[in-house]
């Protein structure tokens, strides 16, 4: 009988420990914050390892099917550049990855598609890190930047490409007003990002609810 207690106290304790870290860890106080963390990550490596070339969510069809979870980021690239029409476009297209992190996308885009693509991040261990990732001659490059302040001119480049960055975002207008400033007019944008549902319909539950918490305040 007392096993039985002792493992349900245990049960406890680690959901209230996992719900007290998605409230209180990574909490969003500047981008130097989100530069630091990634820099950490991007350093021992260990995102990397488990995440492989690209730190976002996979493709996995309509209905979805299982499919290794490496393969399903890659797939979600080209559904990305089939949803926005890219496919259809010249090689020299110049694309800005904005949160490129360690430039998987970017690598996809300029050696499947030839485009002229640069990546920007705000860590700078991942722009070292795409730099030593992107063989010679595969025409992608990178740079830090903050997007909330591109160092680029305006109407800069046929297309802006941003995925699931938009979270690290303070400021949701300028990060959409400044990837507008830099496209050329009658350019693309094409923006993937996470998506909280209209919880008047479906309410949060007991485990979503710190979850979102957390990833609207990083």
């Amino acid at each position: 009988m007392y096993i039985y207690y002792a493992l349900g106290f245990l049960a406890l304790l680690l959901v209230v420990g996992i719900a007290l870290y998605l409230i209180t860890a990574r909490s969003y106080e500047s981008s130097d914050t989100v530069a630091n963390s990634y820099d950490e990550w991007t350093q021992d490596g260990i995102l990397e390892f488990y995440w492989g070339e690209h730190i976002h969510l996979g493709h996995y069809g309509s209905p979805p099917q299982r499919k290794d979870f490496l393969q399903a980021k890659a797939d979600f690239v080209h559904e990305m550049v089939k949803w926005g029409g890219l496919d259809k476009l010249p090689t020299k297209t110049t694309v800005l990855d904005v949160g490129c992190g360690i430039g998987g996308s970017s690598r996809i885009l300029a050696k499947e598609y030839e485009f002229e693509v640069t990546g920007v991040a705000i860590s700078p261990k991942q722009v070292q890190r795409a730099t030593e990732l992107t063989p010679e001659g595969v025409t992608a490059k990178f740079q830090v930047d903050d997007a909330l302040a591109l160092s680029f001119p305006d109407n800069s480049f046929d297309v802006v490409w941003s995925i699931e960055a938009g979270p690290h975002m303070p400021d949701k207008a300028k990060y959409a007003s400044e990837m507008m400033r830099v496209l050329k007019p009658g350019g693309i944008l094409v923006v993937a990002d996470w998506n909280q549902r209209d919880d008047r319909a479906f309410p949060l539950n007991f485990w979503e609810k710190p979850v979102i918490y957390h990833e609207i305040n990083f």
